[in-house]
């Protein structure tokens, strides 16, 4: 390699390693301005939240296992909330078993926090957060009100395929989808779901904003607090058209918190997936917290992504290890 695209290689890692740097401290910095404490929960675990889409990596100990490293810390963290903790945060690795790509690695950093209150207050302090990064880090003024949109899932569908999915059952989705995506006979209402949501919405909606997308389908989003019929209190958050963030107002019924796990093991099951054994502690701590949470974790490396304007992830991960 010529030794000056040598030196203009070293030079931009240099820049993003100062750049993560900065963002980390700036992050920290605002919550602990805004009343949190930081916490750290353990990334090694014993088993999982059953999510029929996130597998976790496995780990042996001396032969014993398996143990898994976590693909959050919402379990853990949610096990605080019982101490009565107003507002706590965390930035930590979390490890996921995902097909390698341009904006997926199975190694990232998340930032995750929780707080009293809903997912509507929790998303304006996210705005506040992002604009507090951008001025503390001289970046382009951005994220002011009037360039922030907000958008309901359900109105979205209708406006731009003119179908409510929301209302539908399996069997109604599929004869009304046909002509929009293609359907496999073993297609879930949630398979569905997305086909239609990665090729029709998601690209229609990708905007150079940050933008929110609300109330999401309850059968996609099991620990999240209930808003009227298949539909619960939960977000996402775009920069640019790539996914950022996803929160919820928190579920915090332990019982109705077990139906539903219950039922997303079940998906694994059919998807020849590992089960999990339910974590008795959690549906404990569950129990025991008498406020009202909402909570948010947003990719790192992804928001370094919306930043700094780039569009593959290995721009800010330099050592990313490709399996």
């Amino acid at each position: 390699m010529d030794s000056s695209v040598a030196e203009g290689i070293k030079e931009e890692i240099k820049k993003y390693i100062f750049f993560r740097h900065a963002l980390l401290k700036t992050i920290r910095e605002f919550f602990y301005r805004n009343g949190y404490i930081e916490v750290e929960t353990p990334h090694l675990v014993t088993t999982c939240a059953p999510d029929p889409y996130i597998d976790p990596l496995k780990v042996y100990v001396d032969k014993k296992g398996p143990f898994y490293l976590h693909t959050s810390p919402e379990m853990g963290m949610k096990k605080l909330l019982q101490f009565d903790f107003k507002r706590i945060f965390q930035i930590c690795k979390v490890y996921r078993v995902e097909d390698m790509d341009t904006t997926h690695n199975i190694e990232f950093t998340m930032l995750e926090w929780y707080r009293e209150g809903t997912y509507k207050e929790l998303i304006e302090e996210m705005v506040e957060l992002l604009r507090f990064i951008c001025e503390m880090l001289g970046l382009k003024k951005r994220f002011e009100k009037d360039e922030i949109k907000i958008y309901e899932l359900e109105k979205l569908f209708v406006e731009k395929i003119g179908l409510n999915p929301f209302n539908l059952t399996r069997t109604e989705f599929i004869k009304k989808a046909k002509g929009i995506v293609t359907i496999d006979r073993k297609d879930t209402w949630n398979d569905i779901f997305f086909k239609i949501f990665f090729q029709e919405i998601e690209p229609a909606i990708k905007e150079d904003r940050l933008y929110f997308v609300l109330d999401w389908p309850e059968s996609i989003s099991s620990m999240a607090k209930t808003k009227g019929a298949n539909k619960v209190q939960r977000f996402e958050m775009y920069i640019n058209g790539l996914e950022i963030a996803n929160g919820y107002s928190e579920l915090m019924d332990s019982k109705r918190l077990k139906e539903r796990l219950k039922k997303e093991n079940m998906k694994r099951k059919k998807l020849g997936k590992e089960m999990f054994v339910y974590d008795k502690d959690f549906f404990y701590a569950i129990d025991m917290i008498r406020d009202e949470y909402a909570g948010v974790s947003i990719g790192v490396d992804r928001l370094m992504m919306g930043l700094t304007g780039k569009d593959r992830i290995e721009y800010v991960l330099p050592f990313r290890v490709k399996i």
